[in-house]
């Protein structure tokens, strides 16, 4: 009797050893072009949108007080602003099809996935197939919110740009809060002083813009309005 229960347990003991390694196989990683329609779904339900928006910019030779301006967005590509004066925005982080401007014409290769980094994301090359420079743009997506975490833009010959964006939960969709630019060129603008007769579109001269630059753009977001059935003329020029 003994016999015959050692013979049952070893039995179970072996199609438990052939078994395990199948319930616990790792499942394949989801396909590029998957993750990037995963970012652009979870927007589907905003036809159109508009925010507040505060800029700060601290870029050498760039003289720009911090500003305050009001974006508008309408479903698919339409985007407006609504600023006094000269202001500097990012697309990035912006618009919800901000996933088909970076994907748009690239080879896209999925590099690392969430468990293996520390980012918990998917980080993704997508290369530019008519660029005229060598450059690469990664871009880390978060594995549970599907949202677009970081985009770093490597030009070996311009230098590099990394954007971060901060989510807030806004009616049930995750939208940006703060998004910040980092820049590293190799070259700095020139100068930048107001127009003058001399100098009619602000540039002094006296600065080549040769050396290299670094500096941020910040940019606040509030008073988000979502689905208010936009209009097109708003977005006329």
């Amino acid at each position: 009797m003994k016999r015959i229960w050692s013979y049952r347990l070893l039995t179970i003991f072996v199609i438990l050893t052939i078994l395990l390694p199948v319930g616990t196989q790792a499942k394949p990683p989801p396909d590029s072009k998957y993750i990037l329609k995963k970012v652009q779904s979870r927007l589907d339900s905003i036809s159109d949108y508009s925010a507040t928006v505060n800029v700060e910019v601290d870029i050498p030779n760039l003289r720009m007080p911090d500003k305050e301006l009001r974006i508008y967005y309408k479903r698919p590509d339409k985007f407006t602003v609504k600023a006094s004066g000269f202001a500097i925005i990012p697309k990035i982080g912006f618009m919800p099809s901000q996933m088909d401007f970076l994907s748009e014409n690239a080879t896209i290769e999925l590099r690392s996935t969430p468990d293996q980094n520390e980012s918990a994301s998917y980080i993704l090359d997508l290369h530019p197939a008519e660029s005229p420079v060598d450059m690469v743009t990664t871009i880390w997506v978060n594995a549970r919110r599907w949202t677009l975490e970081k985009v770093l833009v490597n030009a070996p010959d311009m230098g590099e740009s990394v954007i971060t964006i901060q989510y807030g939960n806004i009616n049930g969709i995750w939208l940006p809060e703060t998004t910040t630019v980092y820049l590293n060129l190799k070259r700095s603008i020139p100068e930048m002083r107001r127009p003058s007769i001399e100098y009619p579109v602000g540039f002094t001269g006296d600065k080549s813009g040769n050396g290299p630059m670094s500096g941020t753009i910040k940019i606040l977001f509030k008073d988000y309005r979502l689905n208010q059935g936009l209009e097109d003329k708003l977005f006329e020029e």
